[in-house]
């Protein structure tokens, strides 16, 4: 969510990712939001937020820096890991990724 959806090209994304991987059943959805950033839900749970203000909830994953540039990163993996045929790929997201993630570290190291 964010608070202009359209300018982020969620409808294109979601088509390149169903043309990428037909199988992979996942949508990306755009909707108009109050903060200044960039809110995404996984599953309908929260997955995290791109924004400069760090988010009060601590089970929301903080992307602190400029939302453009990291959009653009993150827009560019996904589309890496659905041509990789994640989630179903072995390893195609990296050793991080087998790790528990300690959210309250990784704020600590932005502060």
């Amino acid at each position: 969510m964010h608070r202009n959806p359209r300018a982020l090209g969620v409808d294109e994304l979601s088509i390149e990712i169903s043309d990428i991987a037909p199988g992979l059943l996942l949508g990306v959805v755009g909707e108009f939001h109050e903060i200044d950033g960039i809110v995404i839900y996984i599953g309908g749970s929260h997955g995290g937020a791109i924004a400069v203000d760090e988010p009060e909830d601590r089970e929301v994953v903080w992307i602190p820096g400029d939302m453009n540039s990291i959009w653009e990163r993150f827009t560019d993996t996904l589309l890496k890991l659905a041509a990789a045929g994640y989630p179903g790929c072995v390893g195609c997201a990296g050793p991080a990724a087998d790790m528990p993630w300690d959210e309250e570290a990784s704020r600590r190291r932005f502060r």
